[in-house]
């Protein structure tokens, strides 16, 4: 009988142009951890998650794309992605998302997409996913995932990740439904699950903790989860004025609630209940830094001006810095031993 080992995941939160945030955390991890070793993120988790930004960032992790890559493409083109141009412009952008249509065409995302994705399927991915989206045609959730022998799961196989990405990333009101044939039509992931801990968590509890692989032999007894919170607002002050808003009262805080009381939640279910599941097991989260009122309002989903990408840039490099030098002794255990889960 094989040795048995802690089932690891990473899970990566959703947040536009934030996930610039977690991809310099994880560029600085690669670095301290990984590269040394020949190795990448990749070759350190079982299982990795992502919701929305957070899926873009796994699915790219899944292919062994260098950390430092999937951050050079936020701060390089997230500003094609999220155009911040004339005021006239902004207006009418603001005009198309509360009365026409999505704020942001999804065009130059595909495009920058496809340029680190190409062809690839989710057959091709090194680790086992969990994507989150919300199927509008079936009007259920959607975790798109490795197709592993051990559910005998097949469905996904096939599908390009590219299309995972536009489905898991197409935020209501500021990028187009995605439409995947013949699956259903897609919007984000975030609307359910924006942190995505929980739906790998759970697979690992059906297919993994205690169970036999397909090989008939059992791997794995606990959990080592690792999760990546992305940038959020300090939202109590922006929530002042009217008890009754309508939609243009509301804005785009409309989302913000969802987002953060789920995130919230997961959280707390993991910190509290899975440890008294899994006794030995281990969790913990890199959280958002809390922000001045000035980084506040630097910072937002689609804000891709030169300011707040440098924000960014800096908010994560300090927590990265943070992670390999004082907290050290958190984060190392999760890079001494390489997966176990072999896909391909």
């Amino acid at each position: 009988m094989s040795e048995i080992k802690p089932f690891k995941i990473l899970s990566i939160d959703g947040g536009g142009i934030k996930g610039l945030y977690s991809a310099i955390i994880l560029q600085h991890l690669e670095e301290e951890f990984c590269i040394k070793q020949g190795k990448t993120i990749s070759d350190y988790f079982d299982m990795i998650c992502g919701t929305s930004t957070g899926g873009l960032i796994a699915l790219a992790l899944s292919i062994k794309t260098p950390a430092s890559q999937i951050a050079n493409f936020y701060k390089k083109r997230g500003s094609s992605i999220f155009p911040d141009n004339s005021f006239i412009h902004k207006i009418w952008r603001g005009f198309k998302q509360k009365a026409w249509r999505g704020k942001y065409e999804n065009k130059v995302l595909r495009n920058e997409l496809e340029a680190i994705l190409g062809d690839k399927t989710m057959s091709d991915a090194h680790n086992l996913l969990c994507i989150p989206s919300f199927n509008l045609t079936k009007s259920s959730p959607t975790v798109w995932k490795f197709p592993h022998k051990e559910g005998k799961y097949t469905r996904d196989g096939k599908v390009k990740m590219l299309d995972v990405a536009l489905s898991t990333s197409a935020a209501p009101t500021y990028f187009p439904i995605h439409e995947i044939h013949p699956h259903g039509r897609f919007i984000d992931g975030g609307v359910w699950a924006n942190n995505p801990t929980l739906c790998g968590v759970q697979e690992a509890i059906e297919f993994y903790i205690n169970q036999p692989l397909h090989t008939g032999e059992i791997h794995f007894n606990t959990l080592k989860v690792l999760s990546i919170s992305s940038v959020n607002k300090p939202s109590a002050e922006s929530f002042r004025g009217s008890l009754n808003k309508s939609f243009l009262g509301w804005k785009d805080k409309l989302f913000n609630p969802f987002f953060e009381g789920q995130s919230f939640f997961t959280d707390r279910f993991m910190t509290n209940a899975i440890p008294k599941i899994y006794p030995n097991s281990t969790y913990h989260r890199i959280t958002s830094p809390n922000l001045s009122n000035q980084q506040s309002n630097d910072i937002d989903l689609d804000k891709a001006n030169e300011k707040s990408i440098k924000l960014l840039e800096t908010l994560g490099s300090q927590v990265g810095y943070d992670y390999h030098s004082a907290k050290r002794n958190i984060i190392e255990p999760f890079f001494q031993h390489l997966k176990t889960y072999k896909t391909i």
